[in-house]
């Protein structure tokens, strides 16, 4: 009698649970504006587009297929068929990014070279040497071809609306105005956690030194400034949240949150700078889920670019006697700004932070293991980890 009332509440607490998740409110974001909601609700309705999962059949039916017979028509089904689709399309996208930073990172310096131009690539440092405009054409040319291409190919393909996978109006501006104080507070935390993840490096003798290449001469800061702070961050940030968070948004926002900022990490081809890149991206994601609008992740990523690159110059090319002090005196005086900034801004606007994040309806160990079998997401996993590896260098 017990195990039969015990499985009949769970039978009426999963068909509850069930009813709730095929309604029509799971096709509104309440923290996008109108316009956002109505486009989005629009197209993940088309019929004919294969990766926009809408599912409003009743839950208890049974339907019938092929060589398997009758299923339950559970929403978690109708989820996997299409996160499967988007995996496919995703990693697609991801192996073509990957083969063109390789060609543009290793193949055309060494061409450019043997044609007898001036750049070259080093193996032992990491970094390409030469003609300041060569290498600042190849950077802005390798952003087009890798990242604006393709992201205009998937829009253009999948008939996705622009207000969908660049949504720029704020519909949260307290926040959206304390995304600065958060970029450096992030920034702050990340570079002193840093500080211990270099030790755990060191351990293993892997060369913890940055890989961003900076100069001090006019030139150099001119590139650093206009490329490194300003195109590629931008570039980046509507492409990754942009366009990728807002495609995979649909399956839940922690779900898409988690998978941009993994991207986003992965793609830097960097031990070194893989955690510090991983969490500051995932506080990214969610102001820019939070604040409605793609243009707080382009701000974030600015401040948090501009942050390291500063880092740079002071470790380089400050005088070695203090360059430590002055180091640790910016990270401190910006983790004390974001601080007194975060602690105003939840004691007076903490309700303007706080997310309730929609889930989707398969479970998120599964979605891993979706994304653990998915074909062109492990060959593009495989190449990413295979030129990450190839850029750890050793200390003697």
């Amino acid at each position: 009698m017990k195990k039969k009332t015990e499985k009949n509440a769970n039978a009426a607490e999963d068909k509850k649970l069930r009813g709730q998740e095929t309604g029509e409110d799971r096709l509104n974001w309440r923290y996008q504006d109108k316009q956002y909601n109505e486009s989005f609700k629009k197209w993940r309705k088309q019929k004919q587009d294969s990766v926009g999962f809408y599912f409003v059949e009743k839950p208890d039916r049974l339907t019938y297929q092929d060589g398997v017979g009758f299923i339950n028509d559970y929403p978690e089904s109708h989820e996997a068929k299409t996160f499967r689709r988007v995996l496919n399309i995703l990693g697609l996208v991801l192996l073509y990014r990957v083969i063109v930073d390789i060609l543009f990172i290793y193949f055309f310096p060494l061409i450019m070279e043997k044609m007898g131009m001036n750049i070259y690539y080093s193996f032992f440092s990491g970094g390409r040497y030469g003609s300041r405009t060569l290498i600042t054409f190849l950077d802005i040319f390798q952003q087009i071809l890798g990242r604006l291409v393709p992201t205009a190919l998937l829009i253009r393909h999948l008939e996705i609306p622009a207000s969908v996978m660049l949504p720029t109006k704020v519909t949260n501006k307290p926040m959206f105005e304390f995304s600065f104080f958060a970029a450096l507070f992030t920034a702050g935390v990340c570079a002193v956690m840093t500080f211990f993840y270099n030790g755990i490096l060191g351990v293993f003798r892997i060369d913890a030194m940055p890989s961003y290449t900076v100069s001090a001469d006019s030139d150099g800061i001119a590139y650093t400034i206009i490329v490194c702070v300003l195109a590629v961050p931008i570039i980046s940030e509507f492409c990754t949240h942009g366009v990728i968070l807002q495609l995979v948004r649909q399956f839940g926002d922690g779900t898409a949150i988690f998978v941009t900022s993994l991207i986003i990490a992965a793609s830097s081809y960097d031990i070194v700078s893989f955690p510090f890149v991983a969490a500051t991206s995932f506080v990214t994601g969610y102001f820019v889920i939070r604040t409605g609008s793609v243009i707080t992740g382009v701000i974030m990523r600015v401040i948090t670019r501009a942050y390291v690159c500063v880092l740079c110059y002071i470790s380089f090319y400050a005088d070695p006697a203090y360059s430590a002090v002055l180091m640790r005196a910016f990270v401190f005086v910006t983790i004390m700004i974001g601080l007194i900034a975060s602690v105003w801004f939840l004691y007076n606007k903490s309700d303007s932070f706080s997310m309730r994040i929609k889930p989707g309806y398969m479970s998120f160990g599964r979605k891993i293991l979706e994304a653990a079998t998915c074909i062109p997401v492990v060959i593009w996993f495989a190449m990413t980890f295979l030129v990450t590896a190839l850029n750890i260098k050793f200390t003697h």
